[in-house]
């Protein structure tokens, strides 16, 4: 259950983070709509974020967490400090240069990754000084991952989770304070705002390092046995996590090809579908990870067996009904949250569109982190790197094939396919391996949350027709509407759940008792 329990905050935290975000967003779409400019700062969001989820989520934590977390149970905290002292000083100089070459040939190297933009000389010009605001963000997140991935080592889980929620309001701010007092337009605003968010989320997970007394002085960077070590796990996680980004890169370039908007209307469709990713994938994987490293190093095969299990569990127990809310309710939330100031009905559907599409991968994100996770902890990012490259490859040629019949649509539905594929080999490989079993207790809930589901878009969808005249009423109506849906949603689900015997209430709320007793005790 403590694995249940730090899903639930990060979750949490994560949700909060959402919530701003989507502000954030809504008043992207206010402020510049589905427009070049709109279309110029999503790459100047994107391209950092590309490299952030390279170097500071992805293969970072995969190779830092269980090192870090295995010196901890075996050596205690100081070792763990000087390891980490010993990554911060290489990691700086690998950031600095990085952002220092990005910055000088920053028109040159958009001229390829977004060289659509070409055709409209004021969407690249736009796009070129946005990035060029917004691309130091990088700096600080990667420093951000290093700091948060020795609070998760020490099982410290707030303030790294609070951190992205922060960041969100410190872009709002910004755009606000900027815009306010006439400073800049709109779109330099967003991307000043950016930058603000990365450098204030470093500081967010600092300060507690330093409370839990683990303080990294700067050094002369040595390559350590235990650096090399360091390298030589990463290596493999950063092409696995890099053949992803690429892959996220390449759907970009593609998309700099649509007429305008089609950036933007993928963009606005990524982040709904985000929400469960951000709150289930990041909670489960952060929480997953550390726990996982420390049973296996442990040499607790079984409880690292039933750990995966539980995370399965309730990955699936909430991916399936979001995947379902998603795809029937699309139009309707993209119409209330975004169609106002410069977003158009045009640009509403358009993006339900792609939201329906990449919707049906919804599962899938979630279950590549979970078990891919299962890899990362026994120290085995090879795997995870062939996944990521068999995805990649599927996606490009999907891509390709469905983008000239099907637009920004077609993109959506290479993404969703490709996440399917890569499940379906990470579950291969970790069966070849013995490491995936399914446990009586997941074999009993897998088809009772199947027909959960389905029972759960047979109400939703009758409850859509039901609130469909509020829908065409006054805004105070729309959010009404969706308020009537998401809610009838979620407790359809819950209550059908309860019926099938997918969930029990009862007995969950017994153990998160039991575990809160025994933590206290």
């Amino acid at each position: 259950m403590n694995l249940v329990r730090s899903i639930a905050t990060i979750g949490g935290f994560t949700m909060g983070s959402r919530i701003f975000g989507f502000v954030r967003e809504i008043l992207m779409a206010r402020f510049l709509g589905a427009s070049i400019v709109a279309d110029a700062f999503v790459l100047a969001l994107k391209f950092p974020s590309i490299f952030r989820k390279i170097l500071a989520e992805g293969a970072f934590n995969a190779a830092f967490v269980p090192m870090i977390s295995g010196i901890l149970a075996t050596k205690g905290k100081e070792e763990a400090r000087q390891f980490a002292e010993e990554i911060l000083m290489v990691l700086l100089v690998i950031l600095v240069g990085l952002v220092f070459v990005v910055e000088i040939f920053m028109p040159e190297i958009l001229a390829v990754v977004a060289h659509g933009f070409s055709k409209t000389p004021e969407r690249f010009e736009l796009a070129v000084q946005f990035t060029r605001i917004t691309f130091p963000f990088i700096f600080f997140m990667s420093l951000t991952a290093l700091y948060s991935g020795i609070l998760n080592s020490l099982d410290k889980f707030a303030a790294v989770a609070s951190s992205p929620m922060v960041g969100n309001i410190v872009i709002i701010a910004v755009v606000y304070l900027l815009t306010g007092f006439g400073l800049t337009t709109h779109g330099y605003a967003f991307s000043f705002g950016v930058l603000a968010c990365g450098l204030v989320q470093f500081a967010w997970v600092l300060i507690p390092t330093f409370k839990n007394h683990i303080v990294l002085h700067f050094s002369r960077p040595h390559f350590t046995p235990r650096v090399k070590k360091f390298f030589k796990l990463l290596m493999p996680a950063l092409a696995g996590s890099g053949v992803v980004q690429i892959s996220l890169l390449l759907d970009l370039l593609i998309a700099t090809f649509l007429p305008a908007g089609g950036v933007s209307f993928i963009h606005y469709a990524d982040r709904l579908v985000q929400l469960p990713i951000s709150i289930l994938g990041t909670a489960v994987g952060t929480a997953l990870l550390p726990l996982l490293s420390k049973q296996i190093r442990a040499q607790e095969y079984e409880k690292a067996e039933q750990s995966q299990n539980l995370a399965l569990e309730y990955s699936l127990l909430l991916t399936f009904p979001a995947m379902i809310g998603l795809i029937l309710l699309a139009k309707p939330l993209i119409h209330v949250l975004f169609e106002h100031g410069h977003f158009s009905s045009y640009a509403t559907v358009q993006t339900a569109y792609v939201l329906m599409a990449l919707s049906t991968g919804l599962p899938a994100y979630i279950l590549i982190k979970v078990f891919s996770s299962t890899f990362f902890a026994r120290e085995n990012t090879f795997i995870p790197f062939i996944a990521a490259a068999i995805g990649i490859m599927t996606n490009l040629i999907l891509a390709l094939c469905l983008v000239r019949p099907y637009g920004h649509v077609g993109i959506g539905i290479a993404t969703a396919v490709s996440s399917w594929i890569n499940v379906g080999f990470l579950v291969y490989k970790l069966q070849q391996r013995k490491h995936f079993n399914l446990n009586k207790r997941i074999k009993h809930f897998i088809p009772r949350m199947l027909i959960a589901s389905g029972l759960t878009w047979i109400a939703l969808f009758a409850l859509r027709s039901l609130v469909e005249p509020l829908l065409q009423g006054a805004r105070s109506d729309k959010i009404l509407a969706l308020i009537y849906l998401v809610g009838g949603g979620i407790i359809s689900f819950i209550a059908f759940a309860q019926l099938t015997g997918a969930l029990n209430l009862i007995e969950a709320k017994k153990k998160f008792r039991k575990a809160k007793l025994g933590e206290e005790g």
